[in-house]
């Protein structure tokens, strides 16, 4: 068979573009048959030192092609609303789990997937001669692009890394307040932890232009006093938040995973995870459509098919939970929701599980 026929193009520098090309390596795609960007020595400095949260799927999936770095394990989630009563509680360990997922920074997650796919492409000849002739183009990088459906929330994201007075023991924070989800993730450094502040965009710019100990008593009033004082130990970073998911339908030879597929709000760290999923699904669909001489050009259909559940059901969770919670006239129903949800074990598990594989096959 013509080696063209079954090369596979992967456009894009990131994990899920990497992922892509390691999992693909373990469906019997050799080095020559997947042509890749050629990944970057070195990340600005900002992106690099930019925290993100894996979920124990993803965890799991990658484990499979690379060496993971140190990262913080998320042994318990807790849920609430500020100013209100009611919350939940997911514990691995009422999953059986080692953790329900694992904070680690964006260039440390890079390393480790840079370095897993220069040893298996070494030797290996460069995506730039052969990629014009390749049977399936993958866009693992971007946006979804014009032909999309947006989505703005109104809500800019603040993000920030704090050192707090008290050990959180694993426990990630999500405190859900009138102007947006409030985010505080373990990193693998004792008492360090990322902030992810989301509100109106006013505000927002207003916090981050506050001194830093003005700064460190709001954060303190809006988040509470569960790992006692919080000290600012890092620059303001704002990221205005929008939905985008892209409309257009693959065209034959060509297929969007990832954040060109679909851009999500970073409520519940979702949008990472569904694009692996994607990379994961798509590279065993390729294997198995390879194995029977199926032409790879044609397999946009049947891959949309294949994740059309999970990726409905991510967007529109991340949704809800994005707004739901400034909603005033239900905030009532909310905060008895979460106290009913902590209460009702099998159902908090469920929702649990879900953040942690979502819908694709092990």
């Amino acid at each position: 068979m013509n080696a063209a026929r079954t090369a596979v193009r992967i456009e894009g520098r990131g994990p899920v573009a990497m992922a892509l090309a390691l999992f693909l390596g373990r469906q019997g795609f050799g080095p020559d048959s997947t042509l890749a960007d050629p990944v970057p020595d070195e990340l600005p400095a900002w992106l690099s030192s930019r925290a993100i949260a894996l979920s124990l799927g993803s965890w799991q999936l990658l484990s499979r092609v690379a060496t993971l770095p140190a990262a913080a394990p998320i042994l318990q989630v807790e849920v609430s609303m500020r100013g209100r009563s009611g919350r939940t509680r997911m514990r691995s360990a009422d999953l059986h789990a080692p953790a329900l997922g694992y904070v680690l920074r964006y260039g440390s997650l890079h390393r480790a997937l840079a370095g897993a796919l220069s040893a298996r492409q070494a030797g290996a000849t460069s995506g730039e001669s052969a990629g014009a002739d390749a049977a399936l183009t993958v866009i693992a990088d971007g946006e979804p692009g014009a032909a999309s459906k947006l989505r703005d929330f109104g809500q800019t994201a603040l993000l920030a890394e704090v050192v707090a007075e008290r050990e959180g023991h694993g426990t990630a924070f999500e405190r859900f307040t009138d102007e947006g989800p409030l985010a505080l993730l373990p990193l693998p450094q004792p008492l360090r932890h990322a902030l992810v502040w989301c509100g109106h965009p006013d505000e927002s710019a207003r916090r981050a232009a506050l001194g830093a100990r003005a700064f460190e008593a709001e954060l303190g009033t809006a988040f509470g006093s569960a790992l006692g004082a919080l000290r600012l130990d890092s620059e303001r970073v704002l990221a205005p938040l929008q939905r985008k998911v892209r409309t257009a339908v693959d065209e034959t030879g060509r297929i969007a995973i990832g954040n060109a597929a679909q851009a999500l709000h970073p409520v519940a760290g979702q949008g990472l995870n569904l694009g692996l999923r994607d990379a994961f699904e798509l590279a065993a669909l390729l294997g198995q459509w390879h194995a029977s001489g199926r032409a790879l050009a044609d397999a946009a259909a049947a891959f949309a098919r294949a994740r059309r559940a999970d990726r409905a059901l991510t967007v529109a969770l991340t949704d809800t939970l994005a707004q739901a919670f400034t909603w005033s006239a239900v905030a009532r129903l909310e905060s008895l929701a979460l106290g009913t949800l902590d209460m009702v074990a099998p159902v908090r598990n469920r929702f649990a599980a879900s953040l942690m594989f979502g819908l694709r096959r092990v």
